[in-house]
Parts: C-alpha cells; sequence; structure tokens
C-alpha cells in the first residue's frame, strides 16, 4: 500500500505540472459561480477516496464542484429516479446492458455531441467505442477496466520442475503440453474454485467466453450474449467441450469437482502456493493480484508470482482480450456536465484511477508510469495493444439468462455427462427472455 500510494501522489504530482503549464482549458471557468454536478455511483472505500482525489483537481480549475452519491443499490436507485424525472447528471452504470436498455429509452445524452470524436478516436480503442454506442451513436465511456482470463502462475515452481514458463504467444496446445508435464511432476495442472455465494459459477463463465471468443470470434460473441444464438449451437456446444478438456477431467483440477464448486474464488489460487506447491495454473482476471498478495504478503510480483495472456485457439483471435469494466452515462446536457466528461474521459483522470487502485485505464494514452508494479503494467499492455476488446458476456445477457449460466456451470462441473440437459436448460431460457 506504500508503493501505491507514492505511485498516485507521483501521479498527481506529474499531472499538476502538465496542468499548469496549459493542459486542457476547454474544462473553463466560464460556467460563472459554484456550480454542482451530481454523480451516482456504487464506489466507497478506496475508490471514493481516488474519485475524489481525481476530481480535485477539475474543480479548482473550473470552480465546478462534483458530489459523489455512492449506493449499492445501483440498478434500482437508477430506475427510480429516471422514472420520476429526477436523474443524477451522470452515474457509473450497473454495465452495458443498462447503457443500452437507457439509450434506447432516449434517456442518456448522445456523447458523439461533447466530444472532439477524432480526438477520442486517438485515445480509446475501436472495441471500447463500439462497446459504449447504441444504435449508432456513442452514449457510453468505460473506466477502470480489468483484464479477465489471464493465467496465473508460480514461476518458482516452474523453475523447480525444470520446466520454462509459458509465454503471450502460446497456444491452447501449448497449455495442454503444459498440463501433461505437471502431472509427470506430481503437480495438479489447475487450481479452480467457483464459489461465490449466489453467483456462484461466474468464474466458470469467464473461461467458455474466453474460449468462445477465441474459436468463434467477436460477431458471434456479440450474437451469444444477445440472445440471437442458440445455446445448442455447435458454436456455443464447441466452447463447453473445449473446456471439458480441463474441468472434466479429475486429473486435471486440484482436489476434484466437489473442491471446485465448493471453494470460493478468492482463495482458489492457494495451491498454486502452499510448500510444496500443488497445482501449476489458476485461470483469473488481473484484480486477483490483490488476494493473492493479502493471503500471501511476503511474495513479490514477477518472482512469486506471475500471468501470462489467455492462449490462443484460433490464430485470427489471438490477440484478443475479454475486459470489465465501469461504464459511464451521461443523463444532462449541461456546459458543466460536458466539462467534466472530457475531463474523465482524459488520461489525466484516468491515470488516478491506475495509480490509486491498480485498475487498468481504458484510455490507451495513459502512461505505464502509473501502474503500481510489473505486472499492473503488463495488463495495461495487453489490453492497449489488444485487436480485439470485448465486454464480459453473461455481464452482457439479461440477469435471468446470466443467473441460469452460472447454475449451468456448477451443475457441468458437477456432472459433465449432463451437458446435453444442460444446454437444453439454457436454451429454455434463452427462448422465455429473448422474445
Amino acid at each position: 500500500m506504500k508503493r501505491l500510494a507514492m505511485t498516485f501522489v507521483m501521479a498527481v504530482a506529474v499531472f499538476g505540472l502538465v496542468y499548469a503549464s496549459g493542459g486542457t482549458e476547454q474544462t473553463s471557468k466560464s460556467a460563472g459561480g459554484q456550480k454542482t454536478i451530481n454523480f451516482l455511483a456504487v464506489w466507497g472505500g478506496q475508490e471514493a477516496e481516488v474519485f475524489k482525489a481525481m476530481v480535485k483537481p477539475f474543480e479548482e480549475r473550473t470552480g465546478i464542484k462534483v458530489e459523489l452519491e455512492a449506493t449499492r443499490d445501483l440498478d434500482a436507485v437508477i430506475t427510480t429516479r429516471v422514472e420520476a424525472g429526477n436523474p443524477p447528471d451522470l452515474a457509473a452504470l450497473p454495465g452495458p446492458g443498462k447503457l443500452v436498455e437507457l439509450a434506447k429509452a432516449g434517456k442518456l445524452v448522445d456523447l458523439s455531441q461533447v466530444f472532439d470524436m477524432a480526438e477520442f478516436d486517438k485515445n480509446y480503442s475501436k472495441g471500447w467505442k463500439d462497446l459504449g454506442t447504441v444504435d449508432g451513436k456513442l452514449y457510453g465511456i468505460f473506466a477502470k477496466a480489468a483484464i479477465k482470463g489471464l493465467v496465473w502462475y508460480n514461476p518458482k515452481t516452474f523453475k523447480t520442475a525444470g520446466m520454462t514458463p509459458p509465454t503471450n504467444t502460446w497456444t491452447w496446445n501449448d497449455m495442454m503440453a503444459y498440463a501433461k508435464q505437471a502431472q509427470e511432476k506430481g503437480l495438479a495442472p489447475w487450481a479452480i474454485g467457483v464459489e461465490s455465494g449466489a453467483a456462484s459459477g461466474w468464474v466458470g463463465t469467464d473461461w467458455l467466453e474466453n474460449i468462445f471468443l477465441r474459436v468463434n470470434g467477436p460477431e458471434k460473441y456479440k450474437n451469444w450474449y444477445e440472445g440471437k444464438l442458440a445455446w445448442t449451437s455447435p458454436e456455443v456446444r464447441k466452447a463447453w467441450e473445449i473446456w471439458g478438456q480441463i474441468i472434466a477431467d479429475s486429473k486435471m483440477i486440484y482436489g476434484g469437482s466437489n473442491y471446485v464448486n465448493s471453494t470460493n474464488f478468492g482463495n482458489a489460487h492457494e495451491p498454486l502456493f502452499t510448500n510444496p506447491p500443488k497445482a501449476l495454473f489458476h485461470h483469473q482476471a488481473s484484480f486477483i493480484q490483490s488476494f493473492i498478495t493479502n493471503q500471501f504478503p511476503s511474495l513479490k510480483p514477477v518472482e512469486d508470482f506471475d500471468f501470462v495472456a489467455f492462449p490462443s485457439i484460433d490464430a485470427k483471435y489471438a490477440k484478443a482480450v475479454e475486459g470489465a469494466a465501469d461504464v459511464i452515462g451521461v443523463f444532462k446536457n449541461t456546459p458543466e456536465v460536458r466539462a467534466f466528461v472530457n475531463y474523465l474521459a482524459s488520461a489525466e483522470a484516468q491515470a488516478y484511477w491506475a495509480a490509486g487502485t491498480g485498475a487498468l485505464a481504458t484510455n490507451k494514452n495513459v502512461s505505464l508510469v502509473f501502474y503500481p508494479d510489473a505486472l499492473t503494467k503488463r495488463a495495461a499492455d495487453i489490453m492497449n495493444k489488444a485487436e480485439i476488446v470485448v465486454f464480459d458476456a453473461s455481464d452482457m445477457m439479461k440477469p435471468e439468462m446470466n443467473a441460469a449460466f452460472w447454475s449451468a456451470v456448477v451443475s457441468y462441473i458437477e456432472n459433465p455427462k449432463n451437458l446435453d440437459s444442460i444446454l437444453a436448460g439454457l436454451e429454455k431460457v434463452r427462448k422465455d427472455v429473448y422474445k
């Protein structure tokens, strides 16, 4: 935490110098007097503190005050306020699905009228722009992202076993070869845990989404989460069958299926770091780094734990990335809000998230210097260089479909032989909710 704080201070200092020498004064003081912007989000704790630090230079330059209104029941509060005709000025929405819903209802501001789009395109990849676009218009900007689909490992386990760690150019076949070597060394190839209370199973959806994307590509991926592709289709079935090469084989997973279904996702990495280690790989998003260091505070990034990108399956989609991020929608088109949204999308503002939370900036021009350690820098670099960026598919599905997907993962782990009935059940849900 000390190093993180120092990095954050450095970010503030560097950007303070940048803006003292000119910066983007389009966030002008012409608003006149004290104006207040209401920003609704779920952020609390460290996230709220970073947000307040981030908006401080904006407030000082413009005379506009930004008030963060935090709520844990974000979807319900936004829905109620919009229906009552009293929406916030802008909000970090529950997800892209809510963005689409509000945009189609005519409740959000078209951001192509707010941004200099030529400049916006220099700062954001086409993937993030497409995710914020509804019916050809930009309605959302993404911030504070995480990469899903990273494969974590203990470098010292590889060294002890006389194995060379994988690289970001590895393939699924390479990964399976590593699994065979691990078994020969007396290690379980994978440590997996999908327990997460009412959301148990979501870990498995990340596996399936990364596989589906790398087999079928982004267009079919979109059709899948939009409910246009049957769960009994060859494309969906193939993703489950490929994952089955791991999850349906008791020799591939530490502890067997009962262990996987009963182990909380936040502890599932543990077998990699026991003495001696019991497993070789762990699949999880970039945010798991904080879980690892909290449980094993003596471990050092790169030296004691490391990661590579999810392996390629079809070379056409080798540089695809599945991510998750907070999406911001704008409800009121005022000069103050326009100035603030431009600031939120800037490299200056997003550097605060990188330095203060270790989250990944979606603005690709945020310098890697602001990330707190080598692994977070590498995750940001993977995100910046991705040719295809998609959002977590289950999060994009309708709530009923998402919940059924989570449950289906748990059922499949328990009994993989039931795949036909599991997919048939998911298809029934799809037909019911996507009418």
